[in-house]
């Protein structure tokens, strides 16, 4: 793997009827490059959603079973417009400012071919303190799909990921939770770190360019 990302604020909400997994986060680190450097001016954001219980309706629960989800989705946006001034604060975060912006990678939920059911999310409550989250993505559109559309992880993904939640609102709530995560990727260019600064700077200077000719 030569592509890493990390999250340093995901809220996660956990539908009560029927299970299903969504939220938002904020990119604050790609290969060990914060996000001051990797896009000067601007802010890299997520939403996803559709991860479906392979059991209908089941929850997280202390003491519980993990739980293993089928489908989902991830959206990652480039913004050259930052409206998010304390990433670190989850509270911060909103539906409306992680998903502005231009879409740089568009990614569903890969399959795991060793399963009936097709998983690709397997949650788990750790304790009685913690949620964790293991699965794996393929990148099928966005700005960036040339890089990193390579199959090179395992079973044939484009990223794995990981997510683990400490904080719960309200206290205790394993339905709304905020916490941090990890993407972990292969790309097609010899120097990941040179894509980071160079390629998402030109995706915000194309950003800016169209809103110059539009006014």
């Amino acid at each position: 793997m030569d592509f890493s990302s990390f999250s340093i604020a995901i809220h996660q909400d956990i539908n009560g009827l029927t299970g299903d997994v969504s939220g938002y986060g904020f990119i604050s680190t790609m290969n060990g490059t914060d996000q001051n450097a990797f896009i000067p001016g601007g802010e890299l954001t997520f939403t996803f959603g559709g991860f479906t219980p392979t059991e209908s309706g089941v929850l997280p629960q202390v003491g519980g079973a993990a739980i293993a989800y089928t489908g989902g989705w991830v959206n990652l946006y480039v913004d050259d417009s930052p409206e998010i001034t304390n990433p670190s604060n989850p509270t911060t975060l909103t539906f409306a400012n992680t998903s502005d912006g231009d879409l740089w990678l568009a990614l569903v939920g890969h399959p795991d071919s060793t399963t009936a059911d097709g998983i690709t999310l397997i949650g788990t409550v750790l304790g009685s303190s913690a949620l964790s989250g293991v699965g794996q993505l393929d990148v099928i559109g966005g700005l960036a799909m040339l890089y990193f559309d390579t199959n090179q992880m395992e079973d044939g993904a484009d990223f794995n990921f990981t997510n683990s939640f400490s904080q719960f609102n309200p206290t205790g709530n394993l339905l709304n939770a905020n916490g941090t995560g990890n993407y972990f990727g292969d790309s097609v260019v010899p120097e990941p770190a040179t894509l980071m600064l160079f390629g998402i700077g030109l995706l915000g200077l194309a950003g800016i360019t169209r809103k110059k000719v539009i006014s």
